[in-house]
């Protein structure tokens, strides 16, 4: 039906231009040229001839494609049932070509596969090359999307199996095929082959100065070279490729140029250029479409400032990325829902064309029960979006109660673990105390009361614990496991005694605590202390020492 597929579908499958890097450029058979829809839609009201009817209706379904996908289709079923009733074998397989390429457009993928392969099966008696051609190649992009690279290969080959140099279209089509397998090649990693084909399909848009086609292929190689480092050939021929599009004043186009030419710059560590190109890609599509080129370009936007430190920008850039992420979901939600009414008011309307001296009757019937079914579909999307949305809510309320758990236990934890410090602290100084008193005693006393207050004070001595500082690490790296892993990833200079340090007030622990574990100075810790603001690069700010640490992660 059209001679490019996928020039009406550029604002659906722009993820696939930029996430495979190719923009398949099949051409398809076209039956007749487009005209305006209202003029047409006045000529089928005024004729009653099947075959003048079959020939407008091919029509308004070719002029209605881009922009009224689902009357496109309303129009095509009613082609395709004028074609069996004239019993026209070739008009029913081109109605059913058109037909899969509208269901290609409201990418029902598995129905427009169905078709071509109907007009296939047909076409085993009586083989009508061009319609062969279209059949295999509709296929071929169809898997090519789907990603199964295997058979699109096989039939794009096939498709040119069909392909006639006596035909009109044959460069045109063969540099379409010729793109369309330099694009599944590269899917596959395999840069040898598909740099051979799209360098011969460039020549050949070139020989009949495809201007767009060219611009594509430029694009598609750019990306080739992008992917293997080659930035000076990516440069090249993506500047190219934008000229061509600025001279077809092709905006969407222009747009997508932008975009490659931001993943470049990005690839090359050029960032101020890379922001620059993303921005204006950013700008073209907001104005022009495709919103997709809007998601990608301000998630690596996103990136880009995020890596230099940029946050405000960064935030802003995320929010647009979120912005256009939800627009593309509703609207690919909204043309579902529009769809599943349309297909069940098509199934309705199959029942006519068998309909008894009853049909009118039962047509307001199945109207209602349509209105009903829209209804309930309607309504049961509402109410499971909601559902989703309240799970949600659900989720983050639990895993906020469980952050809260874990705080409190760390916390208890924390308390717990100082506690036992201070207690063994404070054990170690008593016994230290007594020992000194009884050592004392030791030397007023009779010589042979000595030798057992000797025992004591040596009994006592065992009791201490000299390895506190070696208890103290291993139960708090119990209760903070990342905490020495966070201090070393960010502060990799910091000394042993000064990731100790660290620990100690994380815990909130007074100096005075800290030097009865360390056994040292007030004044030594003091010091330790403004020598770790200064590793922390703390000095100069009013931050505390103790919240920097509490609040690091």
């Amino acid at each position: 039906m059209l001679t490019n597929l996928f020039a009406n579908k550029r604002n659906i499958l722009i993820l696939k231009f930029i996430l495979a890097a190719f923009i398949l450029t099949p051409t398809l058979h076209s039956y007749c040229q487009s005209i305006n829809s209202d003029s047409l839609k006045a000529l089928l009201n005024q004729t009653s001839n099947n075959e003048e009817r079959y020939k407008i209706t091919a029509q308004l379904s070719e002029a209605l494609l881009s922009t009224e996908p689902l009357q496109a289709l309303e129009y095509g079923e009613e082609a395709a049932h004028l074609a069996a009733d004239l019993k026209h074998d070739s008009l029913l397989n081109n109605a059913n070509l058109n037909l899969a390429t509208v269901y290609f457009q409201l990418e029902n993928f598995p129905k427009a596969l169905q078709l071509c392969y109907t007009v296939i099966q047909t076409l085993q008696k009586d083989p009508d090359a061009n319609q062969l051609f279209t059949a295999y190649n509709n296929l071929g992009i169809i898997y090519q999307l789907q990603g199964d690279y295997k058979n699109a290969i096989l039939n794009f080959n096939k498709a040119l199996t069909y392909l006639s140099p006596k035909t009109e279209a044959y460069i045109s089509r063969k540099a379409g095929v010729f793109n369309n397998l330099g694009g599944t090649y590269k899917q596959l990693s395999e840069f040898d082959k598909a740099t051979s084909y799209l360098k011969e399909a460039l020549k050949l848009s070139k020989q009949i100065n495809d201007k767009d086609n060219t611009a594509r292929i430029l694009s598609n190689q750019g990306q080739i070279n992008q992917h293997l480092g080659r930035y000076d050939l990516a440069l090249s021929n993506y500047l190219e490729a934008m000229e061509i599009r600025k001279k077809l004043n092709y905006k969407a186009g222009i747009a997508s140029s932008y975009y490659r030419l931001g993943t470049l710059y990005f690839d090359n560590n050029n960032t101020q250029a890379a922001e620059l190109h993303l921005k204006k890609a950013v700008d073209m599509a907001q104005k022009a479409g495709p919103l997709q080129i809007v998601s990608y370009s301000s998630d690596l936007l996103y990136t880009l400032y995020k890596q230099q430190g940029k946050f405000k920008e960064a935030f802003q850039a995320l929010k647009l990325h979120q912005q256009a992420n939800d627009s593309l979901f509703n609207e690919k939600r909204t043309r579902k829902i529009a769809q599943l009414e349309m297909q069940f008011q098509f199934d309705l309307k199959q029942k006519e064309f068998t309909a008894t001296q009853h049909e009118k009757d039962l047509y307001y019937l199945l109207g209602g029960v349509t209105l009903g079914l829209s209804l309930i579909i309607i309504t049961l999307l509402f109410f499971l979006q909601r559902n989703k949305a309240r799970k949600s809510e659900l989720e983050q309320t639990h895993l906020l109660f469980e952050t809260k758990n874990l705080e409190k236990d760390i916390e208890i934890k924390d308390k717990e673990l100082t506690t036992n410090i201070l207690y063994l602290i404070q054990k170690n100084e008593l016994i230290d105390n007594i020992s000194e008193k009884l050592l004392e005693i030791k030397q007023s006393v009779a010589t042979e009361s000595q030798p057992g207050i000797q025992k004591v004070v040596t009994d006592l001595r065992s009791t201490l614990q000299p390895e506190l500082l070696q208890e103290f690490e291993h139960s708090f790296q119990q209760v903070h496991e990342e905490f020495y892993a966070i201090l070393n990833e960010r502060f990799p200079n910091l000394s042993p005694s000064e990731r100790r340090l660290c620990a100690f007030l994380k815990l909130n622990m007074t100096t005075k605590e800290i030097s009865a574990i360390t056994h040292q100075t007030t004044k030594t810790l003091e010091i330790a202390r403004t020598r770790l603001r200064k590793k922390l690069k703390l000095t100069g700010t009013d931050q505390n020492l103790v919240t920097f640490l509490s609040q690091l992660q």
